[in-house]
């Protein structure tokens, strides 16, 4: 494992949020989805959901574990990541 990878594993995901203007995300390691009411991203072994209205990606850096939306922010959550036990997770083992 080199260098980048440890550090991606170690960044533990947080968020710093101001409800009126901003929030800004750290341990951001994929951009799931993103509209102007919802942005889901990857960090750590979970999901960052971010909710609320105007919301605009400033800036998306997962090279540097770092995202910054603008706008109006309802909800920060985060949730470990679950994975599909349907039908076709069975039979594609």
């Amino acid at each position: 494992m080199n260098n980048e990878e440890i550090s991606k594993k170690t960044t533990a995901p947080s968020a710093q949020v101001d409800f009126t203007k901003s929030v800004a995300l750290s341990g951001v390691t994929e951009m799931v989805s993103s509209t102007d009411k919802i942005f889901v991203a990857k960090a750590g072994e979970g999901l960052i959901t971010v909710t609320g209205e105007g919301l605009n990606p400033k800036l998306i850096d997962v090279e540097k574990n770092v995202a910054i939306l603008g706008g109006r922010i309802s909800s920060v959550s985060y949730g470990k990541q679950t994975t599909a036990k349907g039908l076709l997770s069975k039979l594609f083992k």
